[in-house]
């Protein structure tokens, strides 16, 4: 009996130590997001979130049939460019691109590199498109990318000192189904609830900007609506599964917060 209230003992010191070097990480690498006032963790600079985000991007063109020239190309590049004009931070390397696939999504990575699948240009109006090119720039400018690779790089730390932990006192079984669970709890837990939140705080700002370039900020009410009534029947993971949260949310969201975006785009409206 003793030798296991020692060996637990040690177990806990050993945590405690783990625990103490993460919370040093998290103290140093957090910051607070000049547009949003959000604290942000960021475990790599701005530079280095770019030129992954332009490797990343360099792959893609290599390996998906990426279409820069083109009336589907040229509509998504014009928008792109008058969102990014009026975003937070005009001068990263913005880059837009369709992929030609029968797919409903797009994406953005870190330095400007944003990319909409050719199934949801021609699904959507112009003015639809430019809320989703909208979003996509607010993910750019507000470090999205940077801050997810920075909190995987910390799961990955975390579950490093757990497995660490409870393998140096119990069989190797047991640590690697323990740093199993750590990695669920930190995905179900950590990772798709904040994937979830950043993709509304996208909605925001990129709603902020569409309406900031002359474009109908409804457009993103209809857009959610346009997309809800496009995935009807395929079915989907539930919302507590998903890294993306319901078109119903998103719609109640933006719609709450419509008249700071009328404003905005009313300034546009007006000038000479």
């Amino acid at each position: 009996m003793n030798g296991l209230v020692q060996q637990v003992k040690q177990h806990m010191a050993k945590l405690r130590t783990g625990h103490l070097a993460v919370c040093l990480v998290l103290l140093a690498a957090c910051t607070t997001n000049s547009v949003t006032g959000r604290s942000q963790f960021l475990m790599i600079s701005d530079s280095e979130a770019s030129a992954l985000g332009l490797a990343a991007f360099n792959e893609v063109k290599k390996s998906q049939p990426v279409v820069t020239v083109g009336s589907r190309a040229e509509e998504v590049q014009q928008i792109g460019r008058r969102i990014a004009a009026v975003s937070d931070n005009p001068g990263l390397d913005w880059e837009f691109v369709v992929i030609d696939e029968p797919v409903l999504n797009a994406w953005a990575l870190p330095g400007g590199k944003i990319a909409i699948y050719s199934k949801m240009v021609d699904a959507l109006s112009h003015e639809e498109l430019a809320a989703v090119i909208g979003h996509e720039v607010a993910h750019a400018v507000l470090r999205h990318g940077a801050e997810r690779v920075s909190r995987a790089q910390l799961a990955q730390i975390g579950i490093g000192v757990t497995a660490i932990a409870v393998g140096a006192s119990t069989d190797g079984e047991t640590g690697a189904l323990v740093a199993g669970l750590a990695a669920i709890a930190a995905t179900g837990f950590v990772e798709l609830p904040h994937s979830r939140f950043v993709e509304l705080e996208a909605d925001d700002i990129g709603t902020l900007y569409m309406a900031r370039a002359g474009y109908n900020p409804r457009a993103a009410v209809s857009l959610w609506e346009t997309m809800a009534s496009l995935k009807e029947g395929q079915g989907g993971p539930p919302q507590f599964l998903s890294t993306h949260p319901s078109d119903g949310r998103r719609i109640d969201r933006i719609r709450k917060k419509m008249p700071i975006y009328l404003a905005e785009f009313a300034k546009t409206q007006s000038a000479p």
